[in-house]
């Protein structure tokens, strides 16, 4: 293998206590020799320890700083040139990793993203193909799991990284500003390669206010609305959303 072929898992975390062990040991069997993870400690009550065994792991610690510095910050430190993200309370699955490297390396300006499967879901029948997805159509929704992603680090340098201003939809901002600036086209492979935590006592980002939700996507939409073009029945759609009529 070459450095080619590796990648570094980013993960960040704050307070995350209850998913540690399964994460750690997720992590464990999901690096390859070439591999590597940077995690970053956002601030926790309890500071976050590595196992002693973990020798492919960094672990940084910083006094409280968000989601979207986090994420730079853990980014900035990897050793590799492709990034795979991962939350700390989801899964990802054996092949993961050599099938996303192995797409990055074929096309260098992808997103590449997977299908997830929820905790002790069955997973779903595929065809195992990538696809695009327009970046037009994330407004609409946003079929996307930001636990699933996968890119060459130029992408977020050309960015300029996750916005650390923003208090959600730091994910979706990034999607669209990596197609805008950097020309990245989005891919989708139908294959579910990570398991997701979906219960809401236990998601960070499902105890935000409606409305600061409403108010930052309807900012990361038009201040890239421009740029990316969507259809105007997009445009309306998303007016529609932004003023609370149908929702």
């Amino acid at each position: 293998m070459t450095q080619d072929d590796a990648i570094t898992v980013i993960t960040t975390v704050r307070n995350g206590d209850a998913f540690l062990d399964r994460y750690f040991a997720n992590l464990s069997d999901i690096l390859r020799p070439q591999d590597c993870a940077v995690i970053v400690d956002d601030g926790s009550t309890n500071p976050v320890i590595l196992p002693d065994g973990l020798k492919q792991a960094r672990l940084i610690r910083t006094n409280p700083i968000g989601r979207g510095a986090a994420l730079n910050l853990a980014i900035s430190h990897a050793t590799t040139n492709l990034i795979a993200i991962q939350d700390i309370d989801d899964l990802s699955h054996p092949d993961r990793l050599s099938i996303q490297t192995g797409i990055l390396r074929a096309h260098p300006h992808v997103l590449a993203f997977t299908a997830g499967q929820k905790i002790q879901a069955q997973a779903k029948t595929c065809s195992n193909q990538w696809h695009e997805i327009p970046a037009a159509r994330l407004y609409r929704s946003n079929p996307l799991h930001h636990s699933s992603l996968a890119f060459h680090r130029d992408i977020w340098q050309q960015a300029g990284g996750y916005d650390p201003d923003l208090p959600c939809c730091i994910d979706l901002d990034f999607y669209l500003r990596a197609a805008r600036i950097a020309g990245a086209a989005i891919w989708q492979l139908d294959q579910p390669l990570i398991t997701r935590n979906t219960d809401p006592a236990t998601r960070h980002f499902a105890s935000i206010q409606t409305t600061i939700y409403r108010d930052t996507l309807h900012h990361v939409l038009a201040r890239h609305s421009k740029g990316i073009g969507p259809p105007i029945w997009m445009r309306l759609f998303d007016l529609k959303r932004a003023l609370g009529i149908g929702i």
